[in-house]
């Protein structure tokens, strides 16, 4: 077991927190029943943890306002979905 620096308050006592008890869980292996998997992200979507079996890395083209037009960047950005918002998104 792993103990990290963190510490949660229970009662008068100050227990440390051990390093599986913070890691982030993969909401769409959770409801498979699979707990074994570590999330990678957020969605950016609906804000949910994912792993790499259900993420989704996009890009994005990142505008800013110039005068009255719209300026590019020229290097995309990345953005994570889980894999039932990236579903939902390119569904036709």
């Amino acid at each position: 077991m792993a103990w990290v620096g963190l510490f949660t308050l229970v009662g008068r006592h100050t227990w440390p927190l051990l390093k599986s008890e913070l890691d982030m869980r993969c909401y769409d292996c959770l409801q498979e029943a699979r707990s074994d998997t570590t999330g990678i992200g957020v969605c950016s979507r609906c804000g949910l943890a994912t792993c790499e079996n259900h993420a989704r890395v996009r890009q994005v083209q990142i505008t800013r306002q110039v005068g009255m037009g719209a300026a590019y960047g020229r290097i995309p950005a990345r953005r994570v979905v889980c894999h039932t918002c990236d579903m939902a998104e390119t569904a036709h």
